[in-house]
């Protein structure tokens, strides 16, 4: 089960030649860096641009200056800037335009070197709390896993979560998009008082593991791991442990709060409420509907949809669902007149595209795993204080459908189920509110949530 498809962006490096006047000058738009290199006083169009998050790497612009102002441009890829030097020319001011970001404000400042993106809600140091970075081996998996502890300084005794990633293979920070989600939650819990421990994903960073062919039930095996050095080192105060999972997260610490009794508290953030077959059928209904398709061709295609989710539940553990997807979609479309077929996207071949992407992941143990997830197996299990919590924009786990599952099958006596208005599902204030729209929003993690998560935790750990 795809609960949010993510685009990982790698960082990359430039290498330019030092020089006495051969500078860096960086802005950035959004999810976007724009990187100048060369020497701006040469007369010459030495000047080199490289957007890292759109494949441009070192592309020639010209460069022409007049007194304080600055200019270049690159016809064929249509890149042009214009702009004008600070008081103290440590940063240049101006308007950048290009068919994928059409004339921006954009401030270019002078780096020594290039920099990883950066949105105001990451934490910069000096940090007000202790920060560690360390490796540990797993007793029973035997894997090593990379960590950053975060602990409030001078506290002995603190309540302290163990962050979980939804889907996707993620480094500690849960990274998307640039956006450092996990080192702004922990943020806020230390200067709030609450300790936490974010690990770098199976095979990932300094975690060992692979990744492609774990589930999510090995991902719970990660966090019991993770949950037991924490119990292990004395010089951690690990009486008060809880998870906090978003998304995918969310299932994995439905499963570990069932079964690990040192887990004294369960934060699910857009977690997955309800059965794996089910949030198939909700994901893709809103993902649809947000691209303002009509009703009878979302409802076409969800008809479609289902009937491969269906072959793919019912496939056995370790044959291809692929040979029985393929006779049932060319049974579905001979019923279907052109008209439909066109509008669902399955002509002039797509159908044959349509399989081969699908047939990929139905075939993984992860997908066959989730799609078989079932909240009955886990959530009656589970009797410490559970905070559910949803954005009512989340087009990735529906908010009402997932709660109201929660709701009907936990069993514990202190229950908090909250639905954030106009917040998608990594927890940004949203107007259009659709996948594309997340990159060109700046905000890491609503603050209304980061407040509730804090007191919700303080409020149990005191009682």
């Amino acid at each position: 089960m795809k609960i949010v498809n993510f685009l990982y962006l790698s960082i990359l490096v430039l290498y330019c030649q030092t020089g006495f006047s051969q500078t860096i000058w960086q802005g950035q738009y959004h999810s976007t860096r724009i990187i100048l290199t060369g020497d701006l006083e040469s007369k010459k169009d030495s000047l080199l641009l490289s957007i890292p998050e759109m494949s441009y790497d070192s592309i020639k612009v010209g460069i022409r200056k007049d007194k304080d102002s600055i200019h270049f441009k690159n016809a064929v890829y249509n890149f042009t800037f214009k702009g004008k030097y600070n008081a103290d020319k440590t940063a240049i001011n101006g308007i950048f335009d290009n068919y994928s970001i059409p004339k921006a404000a954009i401030v270019l400042k002078k780096q020594t070197a290039v920099e990883p993106l950066f949105f105001s809600q990451h934490p910069k140091q000096p940090y007000p709390y202790e920060v560690k970075d360390f490796t540990f081996t797993g007793k029973n998996t035997k894997l090593r896993y990379g960590a950053t502890l975060t602990i409030p300084k001078n506290k002995k005794k603190y309540p302290i979560a163990v962050l979980i990633s939804g889907t996707g293979q993620h480094d500690r920070n849960y990274t998307y998009m640039g956006r450092q989600f996990f080192t702004v939650l922990a943020d806020y819990l230390a200067r709030n008082g609450i300790a936490s421990l974010r690990v770098d994903d199976r095979g990932y960073g300094q975690t060992t593991g692979d990744f492609q062919n774990a589930t999510t039930g090995d991902f719970a095996d990660d966090i019991d791991e993770e949950i037991a050095y924490l119990k292990s080192d004395k010089n951690i105060d690990g009486s008060h442990i809880g998870v906090i999972g978003h998304s995918e997260g969310g299932m994995v610490a439905s499963i570990v709060s069932a079964r690990n009794k040192d887990v004294k508290f369960m934060i699910s953030l857009s977690g997955v409420g309800v059965s794996g077959l089910e949030m198939l059928n909700l994901q893709n209904t809103a993902i649809l509907k947000s691209y303002k398709f009509a009703d009878k061709v979302v409802d076409k295609q969800m008809e479609m949809y289902n009937i491969m989710f269906k072959i793919v539940y019912d496939t056995k553990e370790g044959e291809s669902a692929q040979p029985a997807m393929e006779i049932a979609l060319k049974e579905w479309m001979q019923k279907q007149d052109s008209v439909t077929l066109k509008e669902v996207q399955l002509l002039d071949g797509r159908d044959q595209t349509f399989l081969y992407r699908y047939g990929k992941d139905a075939d993984r143990k992860w997908y066959r795993y989730t799609i078989h997830y079932k909240p009955e197996d886990y959530l009656p299990k589970i009797t410490i204080p559970v905070f559910i919590a949803n954005g009512d924009k989340d087009i990735q786990v529906p908010a009402v459908e997932n709660i109201n599952s929660f709701k009907k099958y936990l069993k514990t006596k202190d229950l908090t189920t909250k639905i954030y208005p106009d917040l998608n599902h990594m927890y940004q204030h949203c107007k259009t509110c659709t996948q594309n729209e997340a990159k060109e929003i700046d905000e890491v993690l609503a603050p209304e949530v980061l407040d509730d998560i804090s007191k919700w935790i303080l409020q149990r750990y005191k009682k």
